[in-house]
């Protein structure tokens, strides 16, 4: 789907923007031997996402206040200016620049000639690097490199599926379950009252002024904490500045210690494990030894999927995984298991850890698949995507396009499904 942009939502996606460059450049310019806390947006940002929630809460409230005094038409044109909000925010955040770059050559792809779109790529290539200082552009990366290769060979199909594919890998794990699942809310609540049932659409809202006040609680979980700061050593370490390297990478240790200390069962071990993962790799740098860059990367994949999957269980409405049968479960925990599947198998190499974690993955899709509550549809989804799961072979080569492919495949399918849930 390709976004159309008012004027006034253009206007302020260049306020973002702007605003990102800056901080970008500030933060370019800081000594690397100080360690300053990682955020995935920007403190201005972070400042404008919080006056925007707050105005889309004032808006929800007024729409509940309507509905309770039957003025119907005056809670729709509430709800519409909420969701408004709830869009923006969501749509245009750190990636703001590099995200409008992508747009504009898929529009441009809708008219131009393939090398007129080719034009469109060096911006959006200088975009993502200097995005790339808050939030992992890798993946964004490999999707415009597709999509350049496809344009040469005048695959514009191909290539429009790359660049929509670049444009939904810059996301915002903190916020992202939060604001789809408030989306999803404000949804429910607008059908509710076209439906005539003002009741069930005030239920709806207070579940949307829930989803947007916990933005800020995963935003600033340990579980993210950790991840940041795994970024940032990742970064260090590339430079080859292994003094910053360690100081970001104790940070996270230390995250994880802490995430360790609480949550539910499964939740303390795999921090715990993680942990001592982190140990191993700062023992090896302080003894002067070389690691190699997917150790550390191997680190923050893992950390990321961790925190995605404690995201989704907040957005849900639990501080951590719920110890009560909630039907999703299985979905984010199949997730999960994909997430590291890919990280031993492309990542790392080590195809006999990728193989447990598909096995896992496939136990929990078989599962979910069997689970009436989900329904019917959505069962035949789940054992369609356990069969990809099944044909992925964890021994295949991590340069295999195809392997690639099927993991990027199973992981939208399945943040589509927890999405709508």
């Amino acid at each position: 789907m390709i976004i159309r942009l008012d004027q006034a939502t253009a206007a302020f996606t260049l306020h973002l923007a702007a605003l990102f460059l800056s901080s970008s450049a500030l933060a370019q310019a800081l000594p690397t031997d100080f360690p300053v806390p990682y955020r995935s947006i920007t403190a201005q940002e972070e400042s404008t996402i919080e006056r925007t929630a707050f105005i889309a809460l004032r808006h929800i409230s007024q729409a509940r206040s309507e509905i309770h005094n039957n003025a119907l038409t005056g809670a729709r044109q509430d709800l519409t200016e909420a969701t408004r909000l709830i869009e923006t925010v969501r749509d245009y955040l750190s990636s703001a620049a590099a995200k409008s770059l992508i747009q504009i050559a898929r529009r441009h792809l809708e008219y131009e000639a393939s090398p007129a779109v080719l034009r469109d790529l060096p911006p959006i290539y200088a975009a993502l690097e200097r995005t790339s200082v808050y939030l992992p552009t890798d993946l964004a990366k490999v999707h415009i490199d597709t999509a350049k290769a496809l344009l040469e060979r005048n695959d514009r199909p191909g290539a429009g599926q790359e660049l929509a594919l670049a444009e939904n890998s810059l996301t915002i794990l903190e916020l992202e379950p939060s604001l789809v699942g408030s989306q999803r809310q404000l949804t429910k609540a607008r059908e509710f009252l076209d439906a005539g049932t003002p009741g069930k659409a005030d239920d709806a809202l207070q579940g949307a002024e829930r989803q947007v006040r916990t933005l800020y609680t995963g935003m600033n979980s340990l579980l993210f904490q950790a991840t940041r700061f795994l970024w940032l050593a990742l970064r260090s370490y590339a430079a080859a500045d292994d003094a910053s390297a360690r100081a970001y990478l104790e940070r996270a240790r230390g995250s994880l210690e802490q995430a360790a200390l609480g949550g539910n069962t499964t939740g303390k071990e795999e921090a715990g494990r993680l942990s001592g993962e982190i140990t191993g790799v700062e023992q090896k740098i302080a003894a002067g030894g070389k690691i190699a860059r997917s150790a550390l990367q191997a680190l923050w994949e893992k950390s990321a999927a961790l925190a995605e999957r404690s995201a989704s269980y907040l957005a849900a409405g639990y501080s951590d995984v719920a110890t009560e049968l909630w039907q999703d479960e299985d979905l984010i925990e199949a997730r999960l298991h994909v997430r590291f599947a890919q990280t031993y198998q492309v990542t790392t190499g080590e195809s006999g850890k990728a193989a447990h974690e598909l096995d896992a993955a496939h136990a929990y899709l078989d599962k979910a698949a069997r689970n009436s509550q989900l329904g019917a549809a959505v069962q035949r989804e789940l054992r369609g995507i356990d069969s990809i799961v099944l044909a992925i072979d964890s021994k295949a080569g991590k340069k295999n396009a195809t392997v690639l492919e099927r993991y990027d495949m199973v992981e939208g399918k399945l943040s589509t499904l927890i999405q709508k849930r």
